[in-house]
């Protein structure tokens, strides 16, 4: 599961913040008539740029939490509430794209569950490179599927 430190969190985006808190200070005690090389008002542009360097970071904080906090939710949905079964690898190859250094792997499996006739599903997965001499074709692995969405599964690599 994905987990951030909260430290993480103020390292990134406090010093925008108080950066921004600046321009609206600066806005604050700026001259009305004061313009900028544009023509502008100044008053406007420390306005402006302040209320960016507050609203920006924060927003893409909250993107940044909810995007983790939906992968979370979802590992943890299909650990408590999947149906537990086997994948056996019908065929893998890498995809070309790598995250992280790590490739991305093309899995066509045939998924036997209890509560489901045996189906085929191609899924892709980032396998740790480490790991790819481990998973060779033929072989069986645990599986999680979603018992609403069979073509959502979490595999078990062990």
């Amino acid at each position: 599961m994905w987990k951030t430190s909260n430290k993480i969190w103020i390292i990134t985006t406090a010093p925008l913040v108080i950066v921004g808190l600046g321009f609206i200070i600066f806005g604050v005690m700026a001259s009305p008539e004061a313009l900028t090389d544009d023509g502008y008002s100044l008053k406007n542009f420390y306005y402006f740029m302040g209320g960016s360097f507050i609203i920006f970071p924060l927003v893409a904080a909250l993107g940044v939490y909810y995007y983790y906090k939906r992968i979370n939710d979802r590992e943890v949905f299909l650990i408590n509430e999947g149906i537990r079964g086997e994948a056996e690898i019908l065929s893998r190859e890498q995809t070309g794209t790598y995250i992280n250094e790590q490739p991305q792997v093309k899995f066509k499996l045939l998924i036997t569950t209890p509560d489901m006739a045996p189906y085929e599903l191609e899924h892709k997965e980032i396998v740790n490179l480490l790991d790819m001499g481990s998973i060779p074709e033929g072989k069986k692995m645990q599986v999680v599927v979603n018992p609403n969405n069979p073509q959502d599964i979490m595999l078990i690599f062990d």
